[in-house]
């Protein structure tokens, strides 16, 4: 019996090996792109049969580079959040501050992001600036805007980078101890937010690899971190700073923020979380444990590379499996870019993204508590349903309206762009050919429940 299993598997082996060295389908090209962000989209629906799985992931992968925002950082009047911590401005004036400034940054940022989205060159790299927001969660409801603005360009720059790098950076700035108030964790009156969250949430999952005791250590570790509102920066007050010895892991000793990452990046835990939470992202909601063990290790062995990581997922004959296909839900952010992208969308009125964003159940800046997106079923409740159905009814009918004022002819570029492979693209199926109107042809996939999936 041992020996037929063995061949099994070698044989299983042969097979991916054989299949991902020929030409990829349409429906494997689609099933790459919806995955990855909605990468290389003339590249995979013009050029997929010229194409292995190997070559369709590299063309991707290589286009991964950090890229800066195409779209000017907005302006914020730093001063302003200055005099909102000052002692020697009234209750009056801040609350008049936070009525009118605070308000109208909030929009200039979410627009700003909006923007960005639509008119990046590297959707991958948008795609897991997103998947980090909703990570590493923080909100513009508590933290001021030019912190989230920074957090955001944090997630921005290591993307596809270091997980090591982002980690080190993410918890040495800010925001993150704004939102969690880690600026009220004292030496003499912990405060255990920060610490609880950096484990359940953001490193080694819930389950039985820590005890409470050394929640209770890391919080200590993290005392006496002050946010200087003039610089803008995290600044350290060893007064404050519980430099006692204690026990975190096993390990004895006084520990700060970097010695408790070092402790944290040290446990094998670590990985696994993050390759799980990646799998779900690209693959299915149902993370084979072997694989995801077998991946993890790979993972830390890089030193925890996030575009290493990515590509062992993409090659793993997990992703490639029929039953995969088509199982995940796409969020409000997926619709948008999937249908800006696949429809080479120039240009969009992106001061109404937000609101139309917000009534489908995805606000940006705006996660709906530490936890972020659930996602997943989530986003199919009868509710949020209708609102994803209006958001794209109403984004169109504005797209194509501000195209025909800029070009008359836009209804017929439309038409050539719903060619038969952007309409496989869209819901992996042809449109009937008895729609032939441009406009009805973009209402027949997107109000198709298959458009929902990815």
């Amino acid at each position: 019996m041992k020996h037929i299993q063995i061949i099994k598997s070698a044989c299983l082996i042969i097979m991916f090996i054989s299949s991902s060295a020929y030409a990829i389908s349409i429906a494997e090209a689609r099933h790459l792109w919806s995955r990855t962000g909605f990468s290389q989209t003339e590249l995979l629906i013009n050029n997929h049969q010229y194409m292995s799985r190997v070559d369709a992931i590299k063309s991707i992968l290589d286009m991964t580079l950090y890229t800066p925002p195409l779209k000017s950082l907005p302006e914020l009047d730093n001063a302003i959040y200055s005099a909102l911590r000052s002692k020697n401005i009234s209750k009056k004036e801040k609350q008049k501050i936070r009525k009118t400034n605070l308000r109208k940054d909030r929009k200039i940022l979410q627009s700003w992001w909006h923007e960005q989205i639509l008119s990046t060159t590297n959707p991958l790299q948008e795609k897991m600036t997103v998947f980090w927001h909703n990570h590493f969660t923080s909100d513009l409801q508590k933290v001021f805007a030019p912190y989230m603005l920074r957090q955001n360009q944090i997630f921005r720059a290591n993307a596809l980078g270091n997980f090591k790098d982002l980690l080190y950076e993410f918890m040495h700035d800010p925001a993150i101890h704004f939102y969690l108030d880690n600026i009220k964790n004292k030496k003499q009156n912990p405060n255990e937010n920060l610490a609880r969250e950096l484990l359940e949430l953001y490193t080694l999952g819930e389950g039985g690899h820590y005890s409470e005791q050394d929640i209770k250590n890391i919080a200590k570790a993290l005392t006496g971190y002050r946010i200087n509102f003039k610089k803008q920066k995290l600044d350290f007050k060893k007064r404050q700073h519980d430099s006692s010895y204690i026990k975190i892991f096993g390990s004895s000793g006084s520990y700060s923020i970097d010695g408790v990452l070092k402790l944290i990046l040290s446990h094998p835990k670590t990985a696994e979380f993050i390759t799980e939470k990646l799998w779900r992202e690209f693959i299915s909601e149902n993370p084979d444990k072997h694989e995801v063990k077998r991946i993890s290790e790979k993972f830390r062995e890089s030193g925890y590379e996030i575009k290493l990581l990515i590509s062992e997922l993409l090659h793993s004959e997990h992703f490639w499996e029929k039953q995969n296909y088509d199982s995940l839900i796409k969020s409000p952010f997926d619709l948008l870019t999937s249908t800006a992208y696949l429809l080479k969308i120039d240009k969009s009125d992106t001061n109404k993204l937000p609101s139309l964003l917000a009534n489908a159940g995805q606000k940006l800046f705006f996660p709906p508590d530490v936890r972020g997106w659930r996602g997943s079923t989530y986003w199919l409740s009868t509710e949020l349903i209708i609102a994803r159905k209006k958001m794209l009814k109403k984004y169109i009918k504005r797209v194509i309206k501000l195209n025909k004022k800029t070009n008359p002819k836009y209804s017929s570029i439309l038409s050539e762009r719903l060619t038969s492979k952007r309409q496989f693209f869209a819901v992996g199926e042809a449109i009937p050919r008895k729609i032939t109107k441009p406009i009805d042809k973009l209402i027949y996939f997107l109000m198709n429940d298959k458009y929902n999936f990815k």
